[in-house]
This record gives structure tokens, sequence and C-alpha cells, in this order.
């Protein structure tokens, strides 16, 4: 452990947003509304949020990220691409670096089957287990999060899959950390007392927003000196002392919300 860190501020994120790019968005599923959100709408609401990072999660695709990216050059608002894939067994967010180019998680998407029809659309999956997913993730740099396990119906550990198959993805050693819904069940998850899960695994939260008014309404809090893969990466590894959910930061002997 760098006892430093203690004096590092925490870093509020949200790992999990998508945009119009998902057919699943709210603009996509009431278009009689005739409702607009532009790359510009997601980066201020961000920054109006308080959010020092987001990460650029669309279903299957990576066509928003360069717009968001743009807009949100001229801000301190850090932008990890990324994409929400769907596997056997579940949903896995992948997460890059900021600068990595889009190209490399289209050339992701190729290499794991999902083809053109199948952008934005978190019905279409890989052929790969999660686990099988999660390994090719890492080969190309990125980092593998089990998304919403605790969630029915893309959440691998709410999942009707056999238990088999379930304890074998959370045994991957290329899964990097969990996403989950239920903030009490942190620390099961943290110290592998979950039944049937043992292994031990950073946790975060991400809002899944599918709209700008749902972007930070679950957050995670990182103790890290600049937001980055590796410094992700280090905060997983050191999830004890680097990772907070909201109601654990103090802030000013309050509790931030």
């Amino acid at each position: 452990m760098d006892y430093s860190s203690q004096h590092i501020p925490y870093k509020r994120i949200d790992l999990h947003i998508h945009t119009t790019h998902s057919s699943c968005y709210d603009t996509n599923m009431e278009p009689e509304a005739g409702l607009v959100v532009t790359p510009a709408d997601i980066v201020e609401s961000a920054v109006a949020k308080g959010l020092d990072a987001i990460a650029i999660t669309d279903h299957n695709t990576a066509e928003a990220i360069d717009a968001i990216r743009k807009e949100a050059a001229s801000t301190r608002l850090v932008i990890f691409p990324g994409m929400e894939v769907t596997a056997k067994g579940g949903h896995t967010l992948a997460i890059f670096d900021p600068q990595t180019p889009s190209d490399r998680l289209r050339e992701l998407l190729a290499a794991i089957g999902l083809t053109e029809k199948d952008r934005g659309e978190g019905y279409c999956q890989t052929n790969l287990w999660m686990d099988e997913l999660a390994q090719r993730i890492a080969e190309f740099g990125g980092l593998a999060i089990a998304a919403h396990v605790d969630r029915s119906y893309r959440g691998f550990v709410a999942s009707n899959e056999p238990l088999a198959d379930k304890m074998r993805i959370h045994a991957c050693p290329f899964l990097s950390a969990l996403e989950i819904t239920v903030a009490e069940d942190k620390a099961l998850w943290n110290n592998g007392e979950m039944r049937h899960y043992p292994k031990k695994y950073a946790c975060i939260q991400g809002s899944d927003a599918h709209a700008p008014a749902e972007m930070g309404r679950r957050t995670t809090f990182l103790r890290v000196p600049e937001l980055n893969l590796n410094n992700l990466r280090l905060a997983f590894s050191e999830y004890s002392v680097r990772i907070r959910f909201p109601e654990e930061v103090p802030c000013e002997g309050k509790m931030i919300p």
C-alpha cells in the first residue's frame, strides 16, 4: 500500500454511461416525444453533477466516443472510451485508457464476431462466454468489469445460467471488478463472502444512464493521483483503500450524497 494515497482527494466517476447510439436510450424508446440529446448535453450533465470522469459504454458500439471526447476537450472531464458488450452469461463493460483510439474498440468488436448490424443492440451477443470475452478485452489492452452482476436479466449472478458457469465466470483471472447495484453487499463481494463466489473483488457502482438526468445516480469514488487506465488497475488491486461508495466518503465532517 502507498500510504501517501491517504492525502490524495477522491475523484468521482461513473463508468456506465449510454448515449443515443444505444437503441434502448430514452430518446430512441420514445421517438414520438421528439426529445434530442447531443454529446454536449451528456458532457454538460456530467460536469454539472460533479463527475471527474465518465466511461461511454454503449451496447456493442464505440460510435459515440469521438464526438463526446471532442465536447469534453475544453472541460476537466475525463472520458474513458468503452462499450457494454453482450456475451453468453451477461453484460461486460470494456473500459480503455482515455487515449485509446475508438478504432481499437471497433477492432475488438470485429474480433469477437459482432457485426455492423449488432451495433447499439444490447440483445445481440458474441458467441463467447463472459470469461472468454474478458480475456479478449485484456488482450486488446482494456479492463473487463462484469456489469450489474446482481440485476436481472443481464447480470451474470442474477441470470438463469447454470451455477457452474456463473462460478467459472466469477473466478476468471481476466475479470477486473464487479459492478453491483446493491451497495450494501459491497463488503461481501470485497471479502469473498458471497455464497458460491469466494474470489475477492473490487466493486464499483455505475448509473447505467440512458438519459442525461440519470447520470451520476450511482457513482464510485477513487483515491488515485490521476484518472487513467493504469490508475483504475491500481484502484482495483488496492480497493480497500482506494475505492469508496458515496456513503463511505467523508466530506468536511459530512457524508457526500
